[in-house]
């Protein structure tokens, strides 16, 4: 696991060494930068195999094909069997250099052999060609320039903008973010700057960028599978990923929340005969309604687990926030940020690779909008009168920002009826519809803000194939995927997600719809799997999430930050937003009138972006640490 930085099209060491030092937190062990004619490649480790042998670039053995990468190759051990018994001879025993060895043997096609999670940089000296690859569900992240006959490349975007690359705001792909979120890729916040998409290659050789893809979860065929030999492929599957990610030289975790999927990811690595170590955190005061911590002690108990929780309190979240933010060169809409920082920094102080249950929901259908999926159909024929009272109604009721949801998920639903059931569930998914996101960016011209949902929505053999594309294919690698990357990173720990392993992930789209959803039951068929190790009381009970109660520290702790950040007066200042709406909807929250919490959080985090990374240029972020209130560990 590291970052990794580059230039193609110039020999330029000291650039690279700059694009390196700016992501030191990625890889802390040894920074290794090496120059070819017409390229030079950086990285920045952190060693998980072959602690000693694995610094990178690593060549093939005739020192012609050169590699950085960023990432973990699960299946490096058989494939290094196979490579060598076709001729190719090894001098480390790192995942690395298989795929220098997996190019010679099998060209561009090479990234199909590799089983993991991977951003990879692969130098052909005697083609002068550069190879990018990002692994398939997007886990790792890959951005690029391309100006002046030169590409730059890099892990983050500051590394780009450490090379020179001028930080231009994108106004559309921001009036995207406050619609979904998150920027689809290829696109980012900023003007010219690219990431690579999911699944996704990039070729440069001869002044000329060939992007093509290598893999995609769909369309796939559906098979003919009986339910129970269904149950028992993805059992066989989820022991098969958990045995390839607990491949490593130095112990490896988990985040525990108490929740299906990390509740499963530690059973799976119990009964494949880890001794695990797993890590809860929860909250206190009138947050409690947020906190798992009793059921992830509950699974610990029933796993025998070493495991150890802490509590955050509002004024470790309030101090944190801006630190957080500092981390993302890109604006993220995920407030849960706070807590996976403060989460990783600390099992960082134990271990360097824990395991994490990301994924679970979106290939299985595991939020709750996903269980109202069926009432669509019944929602698209209410009459459009009926519809307009109901939503009147509905939004006459005050939110909750204590942990309750049940209002907030009634107002969604109401925003589905009398609309057909792609359009119902586009609204369920958008932060900002078309009544608060009209002109909210100023200066944005692309009036479909969720163009990649509805696109996505509209295309595909079937409603629930459609879901899953939106939800794996942009939810998923650019907003849970993105964040963990980031705050795992920025402490220095690697974070593991079996559950994208990419034949988990083509074995949940091959299922009939039903095995994963059926009628109201989220994860149908994941469920049917944890049963085998779980109690019935952790599978069953409805899900939370793993939330942070942000709406409720907007109202207290985090209040005078908010207000100071989104004043009328700093919004008009800075120029990006209309601060007019943005005032609006900070009072109506802090009035209790609307739980404005997620899109008051994305407009916090894109402020704070914009004037820390176009305003000033950027800066490396605040190390600091926040010490929690409350630590335990229970044998």
């Amino acid at each position: 696991m590291c970052g990794i930085a580059g230039i193609v099209g110039t020999t330029d060491t000291g650039t690279v060494h700059r694009m390196c030092d700016v992501m030191q937190y990625r890889g802390p062990d040894n920074t290794s930068v090496r120059a070819f004619d017409g390229a030079t490649l950086g990285m920045v480790r952190l060693s998980i195999i072959d602690l000693t042998g694995g610094t990178q670039p690593i060549p093939n053995e005739t020192g012609d094909i050169w590699v950085v990468f960023n990432g973990e190759i699960y299946n490096y051990e058989d494939l290094r069997a196979d490579l060598q018994a076709r001729g190719h001879r090894f001098r480390t025993s790192s995942d690395t250099e298989t795929i220098v060895h997996a190019y010679e043997e099998y060209g561009e096609d090479f990234p199909n052999h590799l089983r993991g999670m991977f951003a990879i940089a692969l130098w052909d000296e005697r083609q002068r060609k550069m190879i990018l690859v990002r692994d398939r569900l997007g886990e790792k992240p890959l951005y690029y320039h391309l100006a002046n006959r030169k590409l730059y490349f890099a892990s983050e975007i500051k590394c780009l903008l450490a090379a020179g690359v001028q930080a231009e705001c994108n106004r559309d792909a921001a009036a995207t973010f406050l619609a979904l979120g998150y920027v689809p890729a290829p696109e980012t916040a900023y003007l010219n700057i690219f990431k690579l998409c999911p699944g996704e290659m990039a070729i440069y050789q001869d002044d000329t960028l060939r992007l093509q893809r290598y893999w995609s979860l769909l369309p796939r065929q559906i098979q003919n599978i009986g339910y129970q030999d269904a149950v028992d492929q993805l059992d066989d599957g989820l022991r098969t990923a958990i045995r390839y990610c607990l491949k490593s030289d130095v112990e490896v975790a988990a985040f525990l929340s108490g929740g299906l999927d990390s509740s499963l990811i530690s059973a799976l690595m119990c009964d494949a005969g880890a001794s695990v170590r797993t890590y809860s955190i929860g909250f206190d005061d009138a947050a409690r309604g947020f906190s798992e911590l009793p059921f992830a002690q509950r699974v610990a108990e029933h796993l025998g687990t070493r495991h150890s929780t802490f509590v955050v309190s509002e004024r470790e979240a309030q101090s944190l926030v801006p630190t957080v933010l500092d981390h993302y060169d890109e604006p993220n809409g995920e407030p849960t940020s706070v807590l996976v920082n403060l989460l990783c920094e600390r099992v960082a102080r134990d271990v360097k690779v824990a395991m994490g249950g990301t994924g679970g929901d979106e290939l299985f259908h595991g939020y709750p909008r996903h269980g109202k999926i069926g009432a669509l159909t019944w929602a698209s024929r209410v009459p459009d009168n009926i519809a307009t009272l109901t939503r009147s109604l509905l939004d006459r009721l005050p939110d909750s920002t204590s942990g309750n949801r049940l209002i907030r998920r009634a107002k969604r639903f109401g925003r589905a009826l009398g609309l057909s059931p792609e359009a119902g569930y586009r609204q369920w998914l958008l932060l900002l519809d078309a009544s608060l996101g009209a002109g909210m960016v100023l200066g944005a011209q692309d009036t479909n803000a969720d163009a990649f949902v509805s696109r996505r929505l509209s295309e595909g053999t079937s409603f629930m194939q459609r879901i899953l594309d939106v939800d794996v294919g942009g939810y998923l690698p650019e907003f849970q995927l993105t964040y963990m990357d980031r705050m795992s990173m920025a402490n220095s720990l690697e974070v593991r997600s079996p559950l994208c392993d990419y034949t988990i992930a083509e074995l949940a789209a091959s299922l009939p719809a039903e095995y994963r959803l059926r009628g109201n039951q989220t994860k149908r068929i994941l469920k049917d799997v944890a049963r085998r190790y779980l109690p019935s009381e952790i599978v069953d009970r409805p899900k939370v999430g793993f939330d942070a109660p942000v709406g409720l520290w907007f109202k207290s702790a985090l209040r005078p930050q908010l207000e100071t950040t989104l004043s009328r007066d700093a919004v008009a200042r800075t120029g990006l937003l209309n601060p007019d709406r943005v005032n609006a909807m900070v009072q109506l929250h802090l009035a209790g009138k609307h739980d404005y919490s997620m899109q008051l959080w994305s407009i916090l985090s894109l402020e704070h972006w914009y004037r820390r990374h176009i305003e000033e240029g950027g800066r490396l972020p605040d190390t600091k640490k926040v010490e929690v209130t409350t630590w335990s560990r229970t044998a």
